[in-house]
């Protein structure tokens, strides 16, 4: 018999880690048999969650070390058909048994490793492969593979993922004919590796990856705040430990789950499991995208998911990131802002009256001309707003983050943590990158997000790409939105490049770095937020000139009432009506609560306004993108009318 830790022993004389992530105390033990009940020895069983092993000589196995979960077990073996037992449901109290019957078949088995070519350490990464025509897929915890299924109806949302993921070393059966394999992680140049495979035949692969660059070294961390365990659709049976797996061959260092977080059919508390997760190498955290409303869906790093969410329109999008959000510790961002039925609506009104709370830009799992255009337009009004990109991952309909949107942070101090991530956005030290590309912007040796005085020295401009190498890019640095130079680069067999110049500002002013496809100007694929110079104080908040009207609830009769300004948490006024009206100066954020004796209480928020509250619905993409709809909510925030009808007891 054959364990996981023996293997890993095994294993470690190569330098090569394969039950990656934390130890815990589950256990999965089983016998590995042919159709007629024969042992099979040598024959390689995976996990779900990327834990590989091989069967002994007689045919039995043992994986330890897993979190508490459903698992599904899968044995390859040459000249046989794939055994799979799906959905067993494991803790560290019960140790789980299963039996993995084989029946004949033509297909091959490929195996081996895939190793740094430098340290000769096993490396977590991914790839693609195909055996023909056919895709070689992971596979979830009912066993399905990842990404393959074809009975849906069309139409859904469905990705139709076709990458299998490994902490070091990987098996699977493939149809005999020709495969063609392409191993990729973040850092490294990938390699393509073609074997002709024949039936019932076995290949072995070592696959050295040459590193090129190491974000987390200089001070980098990749990582998402805007994606989904579990988002709904149910198409694939995932889990905490099988995500954890996914990001670490994806060389994320951390991340941020939102909705549901598994539906494998075993309870387990989400917040244990995520920290259970986690370790030196990636800190997994849970949040939610809250609120996610009509008026907008807004990221968060920093907090967790709420207990009790505040519905909308009751309250106002603002209120929500002032109250659960800020005042809590935490950083918000609106999300794919100008995404068709999903644009942030209230954007005008969060900006405006409360510039403060919103620290960044989401540039979402694409680049696009009119999110630059915006960006910019805030910014040469006198915003701080870092870029962030998102990936909008949903595992359970077999979307994985991959190469659709990932933010870099720098922690100050140099230490990832969960409060390092928020300083990191507050303070505008971000990058973006798609396709795994790294785009690092320094001035006079500062990171990007630093504001400079406005002098006649002379600074020094660094823009350093690091990317695959042959890849022919286009690298634009702006100014206040406008191409200050752009730079064709071809990327040198290290892997890493640079553009140098000089820069001096007598005026207030902003930089960012773009990278592009050569000739593709619209395809960018890393960005990085600005550097500033000048005053760059948080603009000024726009604030509600607001008449408060109170009157009884059945006979309209204006009522004499004490008006209370608070937010959530706490008031910051009393006021009282005379002849049911008073004039209040309010925050966007403010709510306005009406008190009188014999009354029930009644209370809106400045937003919940009816003419604020229909502008905000009538708002389409091409609107958030003009500043004449800025100055329109502004003029609306001076004559804000609101109406208090009061019950009587």
């Amino acid at each position: 018999m054959t364990t996981c830790s023996t293997l890993r022993l095994t294993f470690a004389v190569f330098g090569l880690v394969v039950c990656a992530g934390p130890v815990c105390g589950g256990q999965i033990a089983g016998v590995v048999v042919d159709a007629g009940g024969v042992p099979l020895s040598r024959a390689w069983v995976m996990t779900c969650n990327g834990q590989i092993v091989q069967s002994g000589t007689d045919g039995a196995f043992t994986i330890d070390g897993l979190a508490d979960g459903g698992y599904a077990v899968k044995a390859v073996f040459p000249g046989m058909a794939d055994a799979v037992s799906a959905r067993l449901a494991v803790t560290s109290d019960v140790p789980v048994t299963c039996r993995l019957q084989m029946t004949p078949s033509e297909t091959a088995v490929v195996f081996g490793c895939v190793t740094d070519a430098v340290t000769g350490k096993g490396l977590a990464a991914w790839f693609e492969a195909r055996s023909d025509s056919k895709p070689i897929r992971w596979f979830d915890v009912a066993g399905r593979l990842y990404g393959g299924r074809t009975d849906l109806p069309s139409g859904v949302w469905h990705q139709a993922n076709r990458r299998f993921w490994t902490s070091g070393m990987f098996a699977f059966s493939a149809d005999p004919g020709r495969l063609r394999l392409t191993v990729r992680a973040d850092g490294y140049a990938p390699v393509t590796v073609e074997r002709d495979l024949r039936a019932g035949g076995q290949e072995s692969l070592a696959i050295a990856l040459k590193p090129l660059f190491d974000p987390a070294a200089a001070g980098w961390y990749k990582g998402d705040f805007h994606a989904h365990g579990v988002h709904g659709e149910r198409f694939y049976d995932v889990n905490i430990p099988m995500i954890a797996f996914m990001l670490r061959a994806e060389h994320y260092r951390w991340f941020y789950l939102s909705s549901d977080f598994n539906n494998d059919g075993v309870r387990v508390d989400a917040a244990s499991a995520a920290a259970g997760a986690s370790g030196s190498d990636l800190l997994l955290f849970l949040n939610a995208e809250y609120p996610k409303t009509a008026g907008g869906h807004v990221g968060s790093v920093g907090i967790g998911p709420p207990a009790k969410p505040r519905p909308y329109p009751r309250y106002a999008n603002i209120e929500v990131i002032k109250a659960d959000i800020v005042d809590q510790g935490g950083a918000a961002v609106p999300v794919h802002p100008l995404y068709g039925h999903m644009r942030s609506r209230e954007l005008p009104f969060m900006l405006l009256g409360a510039p403060e709370l919103i620290c960044g830009f989401d540039f979402y799992t694409s680049w696009n001309p009119a999110s630059e255009k915006t960006w910019a337009l805030f910014l040469n009004k006198g915003y701080r707003l870092c870029r962030t990109a998102t990936s909008d991952a949903a595992f359970d309909l077999g979307r994985t983050p991959g190469t659709m949107g990932a933010t870099f942070i720098r922690p100050a101090d140099g230490r990832l943590s969960r409060e390092s991530v928020v300083e990191a956005f507050k303070s505008g030290r971000t990058t973006i990158s798609w396709d795994g590309v790294l785009l690092l912007f320094t001035v006079d040796g500062a990171d990007c997000g630093t504001v400079f005085p406005i002098e006649e020295a002379v600074r020094k401009a660094v823009v350093t790409l690091h990317d695959t190498p042959g890849k022919k890019r286009l690298v634009t640095v702006t100014r206040n939105g406008e191409v200050f130079k752009r730079i064709p680069v071809t990327v040198p067999e290290s892997g890493v490049t640079e553009v140098r110049f000089d820069l001096s500002e007598r005026e207030k002013t902003w930089y960012s770095a773009t990278c592009s496809e050569d000739g593709r100007l619209e395809k960018v694929v890393a960005a990085s937020s600005p550097f500033y110079f000048g005053d760059w104080r948080t603009p000024v908040p726009v604030r509600a000139q607001v008449t408060v009207k109170v009157f009884d609830a059945e006979t309209r009769t204006p009522l004499d009432a004490e008006v209370c300004l608070c937010d959530t948490q706490q008031t910051d006024g009393v006021f009282r009506t005379q002849e049911g009206a008073a004039r209040i100066e309010a925050r966007v954020f403010h709510r306005l609560r009406a008190r009188l004796a014999g009354y029930e209480d009644a209370e809106s928020g400045v937003l919940g306004a009816p003419a604020i509250r229909t502008f905000i619905d009538a708002l389409s993409a091409e609107d958030l993108q003009s500043w004449e709809t800025y100055e329109q909510a502004k003029a609306l925030l001076q004559t804000v009318e609101l109406s208090l009808f009061l019950k009587r007891k």
